[in-house]
């Protein structure tokens, strides 16, 4: 179980006729000795205060030195082949969790669809606005990414805030994407990815038009709607819709680029998709980010 760094935590508050009056499951890191903090929805968003200085919040999952987890109020529960299931009784309702240890990178529950429209010409846009290609609009006019690179996407964090319950991306700030193009169209490439919690001010007109693969100067806005973890199309989070994932040492899915999506001419002939993974731990969960493309 060692290998395995993550808690998957379903949670139920059911009435005493049996009717299930919140339901939500959150995957949270899992350290022995450390603490972990659950989605703010019922039931984890729990917090009642019983006789004397008894209490419970169910935002908080704690785990001992030994890896057993404490919740509720002072209680412990053993990791058993995994998984460990508590009860309690709360103001009349039955509070049920059960914890499950799991390989996060080959379980993730659920995945963000990344759908696109093509700006028309002339046509007045948010530049702050979550897009693909065409021009980035950063906080500042001093950017730091390649001359001969390619700008990717931006995700405007805030658009993500209701569709990822268990906060596996930042919901602040904004996400840049920049593809370092110079060995393109050689699968060899580099992928920056950077999260800032500035506001973008600088729209830089120019900066697919510089760069060695024509065609990108379109702009394709997107929208973001919850989907099933293997949804095959453009996608954050899930799972990659191929076998690309047997690396054992890969971290998990951030997004999944389908060129079938898109009429520009990265990587338009390709039968396939184009990957970024997390970096290998949470320090370098961004800048870290691994490009593959796997496809013919």
């Amino acid at each position: 179980m060692e290998d395995k760094k993550f808690l998957r935590v379903t949670g139920k508050r059911v009435e005493k006729n049996g009717n299930v009056v919140a339901e939500a499951t959150a995957i949270v890191p899992y350290k022995k000795g450390g603490s972990a903090s659950l989605p703010d929805v019922p039931p984890f968003n729990t917090n009642v205060w019983l006789a004397g200085d008894v209490g419970f919040n169910m935002k908080w999952i704690e785990y001992t030195s030994t890896g057993k987890i404490a919740y509720f109020y002072d209680k412990y529960y053993d990791l058993v082949d995994g998984k460990a299931h508590a009860e309690c009784e709360i103001k009349g309702d039955n509070m049920i969790f059960d914890f499950e240890l799991i390989d996060l990178p080959k379980n993730a529950d659920y995945a963000v669809a990344m759908k696109v429209r093509k700006v028309e010409p002339g046509e007045k846009i948010d530049e702050g606005c979550s897009k693909f290609f065409g021009s980035p609009c950063l906080p500042t006019a001093d950017d730091p990414y390649p001359d001969d690179g390619v700008f990717f996407a931006q995700i405007r964090c805030e658009d993500l805030r209701d569709l990822d319950p268990e906060c596996r991306l930042p919901h602040k700030g904004y996400l840049y994407f920049f593809l370092d193009a110079e060995m393109y169209p050689s699968d060899d490439l580099y992928m920056m990815v950077n999260h800032t919690l500035e506001e973008p001010k600088y729209i830089l007109d120019d900066y697919n038009e510089e760069c060695n693969i024509k065609g990108l100067t379109d702009t394709y806005v997107i929208t973001f709607e919850k989907v099933d973890a293997g949804y095959s199309g453009t996608k954050l989070l899930g799972y990659p819709s191929n076998d690309v994932d047997d690396s054992d040492d890969r971290g998990g899915l951030l997004l999944q680029y389908d060129p079938l999506e898109f009429d520009v001419p990265f990587l338009a002939t390709c039968d396939g998709y184009a990957f970024v993974f997390f970096g290998d731990s949470e320090e370098n969960k961004f800048s870290g980010a691994d490009y593959v493309v796997w496809g013919s």
